[in-house]
């Protein structure tokens, strides 16, 4: 009896010894890549997005297979390509350019995808962590300025490749709130909901940069992919110090306003968008639904 004890605490010693040591390896590769960085260093790095899109239609107008049909369609019209363009400490980004596209037009209702574009632009800098941003809401532009938020990372042993890179996971907690507009025949309410999203993140210390996708930033490497549950980001292609001189743009177009007006715009222009295509006067079969995209 005694002797197996004895052997079940090795076991647990051995393992608690193998995990410790898969730490001090982590650390000891995120110590010495940052001894060699330079302050030259830059790089591009491109991402493509997948959302999750919750539809609620009303079931009297609209049978099940349409509406997952509309789903797909628009799930298929948020997938976008983003590029990443980076220094030591400073990075920009804007999603790549390409052809427009038409609006998503499906079982009789026509939905446009607004937002993004050319004129979007997320400027972030890790040293003095302030982030400025412009960006397009229905034509108009938009300049947001503010501190960068920081997560809370737990980084953990775990790894996985991503491409040709070693990457670590990291987690974190953080709460969001969500304000959804619900339009049923005409009728309109709001929710307003506060969860606690698990963000999950990948990062590699190959590329030592505290830089990340979108809003994501502050690991001791490059984050090459992240995810809410709702949202996936993941890089499909990296350039690093291709000699190529890097320009990081600090926006400046569009009407200055803080993160809380901002919030207060998009809430409105979801509530008309309601009117415009969830009941109001122009009532028809397939009129009443509510739209939430994830992320």
């Amino acid at each position: 009896m005694n002797q197996c004890v004895q052997f079940c605490d090795i076991q647990i010693q051995n393992r608690m010894t193998t995990k410790n040591y898969n730490l001090l390896l982590l650390l000891t590769s995120v110590f010495f890549s940052n001894m060699s960085i330079s302050q030259d260093f830059t790089g591009k790095a491109v991402y493509k997005t997948d959302r999750t899109i919750e539809i609620s239609l009303d079931s009297t107008k609209i049978q099940a297979d349409k509406m997952n049909s509309i789903q797909a369609q628009l799930r298929k019209a948020m997938q976008k390509e983003y590029e990443l363009v980076f220094t030591t400490t400073a990075s920009n980004w804007r999603e790549t350019e390409k052809l427009g596209e038409p609006s998503v037009a499906t079982s009789g209702i026509q939905i446009r995808i607004a937002g993004g574009g050319d004129d979007s632009l997320l400027y972030k800098n890790t040293k003095t962590q302030e982030s400025i941003e412009t960006k397009d809401v229905m034509g108009k532009l938009f300049l947001i300025s503010g501190a960068m938020k920081a997560l809370n990372w737990e980084m953990t042993p775990e790894t996985k490749q991503i491409g040709k890179y070693t990457c670590y996971k990291a987690i974190a907690s953080r709460e969001v709130t969500n304000k959804v507009a619900v339009s049923v025949n005409g009728e309109r309410t709001e929710e307003k909901k506060t969860n606690t999203e698990t963000v999950t993140a990948w990062y590699t210390p190959d590329i030592p940069v505290n830089h990340g996708p979108d809003e994501f930033w502050g690991l001791p490497g490059l984050i090459l992919e992240v995810s809410n549950g709702k949202k996936m980001m993941i890089c499909t292609k990296v350039v690093l110090n291709s000699g190529e001189q890097i320009a990081i743009e600090i926006p400046s177009k569009g009407k200055p306003v803080t993160n809380e007006e901002f919030k207060g715009i998009m809430e409105k222009q979801l509530i008309m968008m309601q009117k415009m295509y969830g009941g109001g006067k122009k009532k028809g079969k397939d009129s009443a639904f509510t739209i939430k995209i994830g992320g």
